[in-house]
């Protein structure tokens, strides 16, 4: 029934979380027992007893004062006792749990001596160890193997189980069944933590509890968290006597014994009252419990007192571990369907947004479909650095800001839900039919200029009516001198609350949604920001790091697919039966999966620099050669834009030098193809020279000189304008013309950061639409011819010289197409090898089979190669082993990592093979057989013949010229090949050239040709 002036659970909330319910205790250490058995605390390892519960003399005749300070065996036999000590010696008790004990007592009804059995436990708490006694009541035996079957016949129930609804009724149904309790009740913890009750089982003549809803209050907190501790709560009568403890306190704390984990634990009065109410005398509480705490409980109520036996509760509290997981997996199975569902929404949006991040506002109003039901929402407001765009049923523009202002300065929560806005912001009441519940997800930049990114999504107000086992107001009653206290209901009749202003809420799937598609549009933000152009240097590092840490992880990614394409392109090159055909397109996979690999590695480098991990790894080299191989690597695409590509290398410039070969490369090779890149017409040139200055003053420890190397790249192309003469050194900063070319704004901030780590340092000069000259000078040291190792020229590995044992090696990969890659490179050489998915199965097969090296992959499901590492070199002979990491992980401190858990070494993926066969062979000292074929250096005939002119264009329609133009400008290589398809056959030279072009990315090429043929026209 309706009071005239209810007050509904939601409006005493704050009076209920002030008022104390009860103290942790008084709940945990109430100083008695209930008299279905008895306690004693023990002190180990005499076992003399130091406390005793005061019922001890109605079943031994001995009074509990007279048993304090005497040993254990006053009470049981030696015998006993000496098990009871030898259990003692396990680490966990509750493998002892349950034994049995026996006496002999005098009778009171005949005074005959009569064995008396009990069914015992132990647990240790601090500084004591508790042993729990109930008498053994009943002499039938349980038949085991029935026991087993039935167990057996509800588990496959609750497997069978279709909805979360159809396994709590079985649960219910098994556990009135198993102990004849008159009402079975599954009682389901909500959000706030009230609890609804979701199955019920109960004789025919009792009323209903099925959908009643309790107040959070109705479970106190300390209540909640014996829940969590102990599965199982027994009360077979509760107007008990309490039995009272002798010695109250603990004898060394003299602080009430701690029962926490007591079965027999007196029960709080606030409870039993409750209780009382309610008509029940007997109850047992079983916990179920998932990952994130308490879920729920399965109740059990009786109206007369009702003993269960110990096996029948502890066969209950296993179906409620049981039934614990099987929720879990339940709730997870009828999620799937949904979560299927958004993950097909949340990846069209991501890959859309990371497509077009640039224009993440159109993206997202182009797609609003999309994003409302993203998480079943009815509008929501998108709010980007200030700009308010609105979709669907939403507040006014003006309500909708300053529900964002109230969000950043009250909540400030990247993902914040509510299905009451109004309980919070009392003005959203003005908006109630468009959105009484919110969800909305924020990114926000602690930035002199504050900048922020929101979306909201909008459900509007449901009106609801709850269910209440009894009037919630019931809960508070008044004192005499006027003070509001907590009182146990005295009635649980139905009593109906009408809820407003509230939404249907929030499920956690979509709660989850919501926070992905914040990592989405965080992504898109920082891609395309302001944030890294500001001028505050430590906002815009902070911003950086954060983009640097994602794209390394993402290059780890990349690095492992990437591995089997290369490698099994490598691979199949060693093939004589591949069709010549297929060679250039063979040439074109390598070609492009080292040009996204070389895009991996300045991602890498770049998280290196930012996080500090830079250092230089030096050698000496022919200086040279490396120029000369330099210029050959960038003649093509020169060649191809028409570009008088110069090399002008005065006298000074010596031929053997000691430094960071790989890193000059890079730095020399960068500027080179930024120069080309950014040249239509013209010239590029490379000068070099060395400077001597410098001799005489720096020298290294063997008074070998230093020199600086000082060279300069000049093109005649776009220039720069002075305001953007810094810019260009910034990572992830692009000039227009930067953003024209495509480029990734992370070349130039490199190589100044290695040019700077070589002790010099790469400055710039241009003027706009004229052309740009790139300084650099670095710090080499003058060596002599004899230092230079120069390696051997030698073909491919084909086989194993004959003469050698055969050497067996495991490799250890979850990757498919890498471990297939890896087993059939070796075997074709010769090798005896074995391959694993994990770390587990690896040191499974090492102990079986005793490969003489393993190729360890680290990051592999059950156990990572680390782990299997450790654990191999922990066993007999796992020290002579060769264990190389073969990882995507490419950072040095990866590296370091891997030699310290015990591999002898450490081999990047994508792996070149050379390399892989080096290092077997330096560990195991194999010897290989070699093709004597060698490579061909770059054949200037070649590259002519590949080199069009505008007149071998114009056989083709103006029409055509303007669209294959835009196509190359585009980088649209699928309308280019469809265009290049347009060309006679009479032509096929002119289409043949073309399309070697598009498949080595020569785009520029193609539009300075088209364009020529145009402007002439």
């Amino acid at each position: 029934m309706q009071s005239p002036n209810p007050i509904s659970p939601s409006s005493i909330a704050s009076i209920l979380t002030a008022l104390k319910v009860c103290s942790d205790e008084s709940v945990y250490a109430p100083g008695y027992i209930q008299p279905y058995g008895m306690l004693l605390m023990l002190q180990e390892p005499q076992l003399t007893i130091l406390q005793i519960s005061e019922n001890v003399e109605q079943f031994f005749g001995i009074s509990a004062e007279a048993l304090l300070g005497q040993p254990l065996q006053r009470l049981f036999s030696r015998a006993q006792v000496q098990r009871l000590a030898g259990y003692l010696a396990e680490d966990n008790l509750e493998f002892c749990n349950p034994f049995e004990l026996e006496t002999r007592r005098v009778a009171e009804t005949d005074g005959q001596q009569k064995n008396q059995a009990f069914t015992g436990v132990m647990y240790r708490i601090l500084d004591g160890l508790i042993l729990e006694l109930e008498p053994v009541r009943s002499l039938k035996s349980i038949d085991s193997i029935q026991s087993y079957h039935r167990m057996q016949a509800v588990i496959a129930n609750f497997r069978n189980a279709t909805s979360l609804t159809n396994l709590a009724q079985t649960l219910a149904r098994e556990v009135k069944t198993m102990t004849g309790f008159d009402r079975v009740m599954i009682y389901r913890f909500l959000a706030d933590d009230s609890g609804v009750v979701i199955a019920e089982e109960k004789q025919r003549h009792l009323e209903s509890y099925l959908g009643l809803h309790y107040l959070a209050i109705d479970i106190a907190e300390p209540a909640r968290k014996l829940f969590c501790r102990n599965w199982m709560r027994f009360i077979p009568d509760i107007n008990y006597t309490p039995v009272c403890l002798i010695r109250t306190n603990h004898a060394s704390t003299d602080t009430p014994l701690d029962l926490s984990n007591s079965v027999l634990r007196g029960v709080f009065p606030c409870h039993i009252e409750y209780l009382q109410n309610m008509g029940v005398t007997g109850s047992m509480t079983i916990s179920l419990i998932n990952d994130k705490g308490l879920w729920g409980l399965i109740a059990c109520h009786h109206y007369s007192p009702k003993l269960v036996d110990y096996e029948t509760r502890k066969a209950c509290e296993f179906l409620g571990q049981f039934a614990s997981i099987e929720v879990v997996h339940q709730q997870d199975r009828e999620s799937d369907v949904y979560r299927t569902q958004v993950k097909a929404i949340q990846d069209e949006l991501q890959q859309t947004l990371l497509q077009e991040s640039n224009f993440i506002e159109q993206v997202l109003i182009r797609n609003t479909s999309y994003l409302l039901s993203l998480v079943h929402a009815q509008g929501a407001a998108i709010l980007l650095d200030g700009h308010l765009t609105l979709v669907g049923q939403t507040p006014s523009a003006t309500q909708v800001q300053e529900l964002v202002m109230w969000l950043v300065q009250h909540k400030g929560e990247r993902v914040f839900a509510t299905d009451s806005v109004s309980r919070l912001y009392p003005e959203a009441e003005a908006f109630k039919d468009q959105a009484s519940g919110i969800l909305a997800i924020s990114i926000l930049f602690n930035h002199a200029k504050r900048k922020s990114y929101h979306i909201i999504w909008f459900r509007p107000e449901q009106i609801q009516t709850v269910n209440w086992a009894g009037n919630p107001q019931d809960t508070i009653t008044i004192n005499e001198i006027g003070e509001m206290q907590l009182s146990p209901r005295k009635s649980f009749a139905m009593w109906k609350e009408t809820v407003r202003e509230t939404s249907l809420a929030w499920e956690v799937a979509e709660v989850e949604a919501a926070t992905e598609m914040r990592n989405t549009l965080m992504l898109a933000v920082l891609e395309f920001s302001q944030i890294a152009l500001e001028q505050a240097a430590e906002q815009a590092a902070i911003a950086n790091r954060a983009k640097s840490q994602f794209l390394a992880k993402m290059s780890h990614e990349l690095r492992t697919p990437l591995n089997a394409i290369l490698g099994f392109t490598q691979l199949m090159n060693r093939s004589d039966k591949i069709p010549s055909e297929f060679q250039e397109d063979l040439g074109i996979i390598s070609r492009s999966g080292e040009y996204l690999l070389t895009l991996i590695n300045d991602v890498l480098e770049m998280s290196k620099i930012e996080a500090g991990q830079l250092h230089l790894t030096e050698n000496s080299f022919d200086l040279h050669q490396l120029i000369h191989s330099i210029r050959d690597m960038v003649a093509l695409e020169a060649l191809d834009k028409g570009i008088d590509l110069r090399t002008e290398q005065h006298s000074s410039v010596p031929r053997y030098v000691y430094g960071d070969e790989s890193k000059l490369r890079q730095i020399i090779l960068n500027l080179l193809s930024n120069a080309i890149k950014f040249t239509t017409t013209g010239s590029v040139t490379l000068r070099l020279q060395a400077l001597n200055g410098r001799v005489d003053s720096i020298s290294t420890d063997d008074s070998k000189p230093i020199i600086t190397l000082h060279l300069e790249v000049e093109d005649t192309g776009c220039g720069i304008a002075q305001s953007d003469i810094e810019a260009v050194f910034q990572a992830f900063t692009q000039t227009e013309s930067g953003r024209q070319a495509k480029g990734t704004g992370l070349g130039l901030s490199i190589s100044r950061q290695f040019a700077r780590l070589m002790g010099g340092d790469i400055t710039a000069r241009s003027i706009l639409n004229q052309q740009s000259t790139f300084i650099c000078e670095v710090l080499l040291t003058l060596v002599n011819s004899v230092d230079i190792i120069v390696p051997e020229t030698t073909g491919a590995v084909i086989g194993l010289e004959p003469g050698q044992p055969t050497y067996r090696i495991l490799v250890a990969e979850d990757v498919k197409e890498n471990r297939l890659l890896l087993v059939r490179l070796l075997e074709l050489v010769g090798f005896e090898v074995r391959a694993v998915e994990n770390g587990k199965e690896a040191i499974a097969l090492w102990s079986e089979w005793h490969p003489h090296l393993i190729l360890m992959d680290i990051q592999m499901p059950v156990m990572d190669g680390y782990e299997s590492t450790r654990q191999i070199r922990g066993m007999e002979g796992g020290k002579e082993v060769v264990i190389i990491a073969v990882t995507a992980y490419a950072f040095e401190e990866d590296y370091t990592t891997s030699i310290q858990t015990g591999c002898n070494d450490h081999i990047t993926k994508p792996f070149i093979e050379a390399i892989l066969f080096d290092r077997i062979a330096h560990y195991l000292g194999v010897r290989y057989r070699y093709s004597e074929e060698v490579l061909p250096g770059l054949d200037q005939q070649t590259l002519l013949h590949k080199s069009l002119s505008a007149k071998d264009l114009q056989v083709m329609s103006p029409e055509w010229m303007i669209q294959a133009h835009q196509a190359a400008l585009d980088l649209n290589d699928t309308e280019l090949y469809n265009l290049i398809a347009q060309i006679p056959n009479q032509e096929q030279i002119l289409a043949n050239d073309l399309k070697s072009l598009v498949d080595n990315f020569q785009m520029e090429a193609i539009a300075t040709l088209t364009e020529t043929v145009l402007s002439a026209e």
